[in-house]
């Protein structure tokens, strides 16, 4: 769902506001002063035939105003990505882009517009065409069946611990016995996906996965579930820099300031929850079992301002980067192994003993 502006992306663009079982279209085009929409009407259902009628509109379009378009929409979960497979197999060069509803919603509360289909299909369009978004990159094959795998695990995770909360609380023995074997039934549910996953890794996963989630392994505190649910929810750590690895986690602090005033703290929560949640839990493993990331992690508790929770969140950003070290260098995790920040890289120089030991 990148937004970044490519060069390969079209001058003209149809924005569609996507939902269950339809979907709406309309085209910004520079001379009109109003948004285009389709002759006889602005809804298509949302399945391959619906998908076929707006690829023959986007034809007519591109005859009459000799230009390429192509197509935004936000991301709306299995709805989207249901029209966004249809369109690919009715017209697979057709640029098809996913954006992130957060940025599409500022864009029209700035616009004031009303809140219709008609009117949303037209501001996405709008933001479209002022912000080029890249064309969609679908998941790879390891990926896409680890997210799938982790999910539907987490899903059963959480369901056993509402279960487990309502039997601390039931009394009546025949509503606990119904509870226990509920229970017993989902633990071997998480067993199966459990099975699922490691049997994928062994046989089906590609080498690059594979050895990725080997060399993520080595670092303490992450297990081989762990790690794929890593690669499952980013995919090759090897393809992001440290920037859009904090941002794609969400564990990045976000800052507000105007004036006088400046309010630092509270994490952007965007990306996955799910990669989140994991390290979450495995930074505190690798506070147990790593020296130096515990040494981190009291640095962090050291300061005036830092709280439990903020020393944890850095620690969960620390652990993030480190497994994204090891994929890049292709060397496993070395405890003792100096690291020089690239910044900071003359002051490092001239002062080597503040070299900072990595986690």
């Amino acid at each position: 769902m990148a937004e970044t502006a490519k060069e390969e992306a079209p001058l003209l663009w149809i924005g569609i506001d996507v939902s269950k079982k339809t979907f709406t279209a309309a085209a910004r085009l520079p001379w009109e002063e109003k948004a285009v929409y389709p002759k006889g009407g602005v809804e298509f259902e949302n399945n391959r035939s619906g998908a076929r009628m707006l690829c023959k509109w986007i034809e007519e379009l591109e005859k009459d105003s000799c230009g390429t378009f192509g197509v935004a929409m936000e991301a709306t979960g299995v709805y989207s990505l249901r029209l966004y497979d249809n369109l690919k197999k009715c017209r697979p060069e057709l640029h098809v882009a996913i954006c992130n509803p957060l940025s599409v919603s500022y864009y029209m509360l700035s616009l004031g517009t009303n809140k219709t289909d008609k009117a949303d299909a037209a501001v996405i369009a709008g933001f479209a065409t002022h912000r080029r978004p890249a064309r969609h990159t679908e998941l790879s094959k390891d990926q896409a069946e680890l997210r799938r795998l982790a999910r539907d695990r987490a899903f059963l995770v959480d369901s056993r611990t509402e279960y487990k909360n309502r039997l601390e609380s039931e009394r009546n023995p025949v509503s606990r016995r119904r509870i226990n074997n509920v229970m017993a039934t989902i633990n071997e549910q998480i067993s199966d996906i459990d099975a699922e996953i490691e049997k994928y890794l062994a046989t089906e996963a590609s080498s690059e996965c594979g050895s990725e989630i080997g060399l993520m392994q080595t670092v303490p505190g992450i297990g081989r579930l762990s790690a794929a649910i890593i690669y499952g929810e980013l995919g090759s750590l090897a393809g992001y820099t440290r920037k859009q690895l904090s941002a794609m986690s969400g564990v990045c602090p976000t800052t507000r300031q105007s004036g006088t005033s400046l309010h630092k703290g509270g994490l952007s929560r965007r990306g996955s929850k799910w990669l989140r949640r994991i390290l979450y839990l495995d930074s505190w493993q690798a506070i147990l079992r790593s020296r130096t990331m515990a040494a981190f992690h009291d640095r962090m508790l050291s300061k005036p301002d830092s709280s439990k929770m903020s020393a944890r969140v850095a620690c969960m950003r620390k652990l993030l980067l480190v497994l994204r070290g090891i994929v890049v260098s292709g060397k496993p995790f070395d405890p003792n192994h100096v690291s020089v920040r690239p910044a900071s890289l003359d002051k490092k120089q001239k002062n080597p003993e503040k070299s900072e030991v990595g986690a």
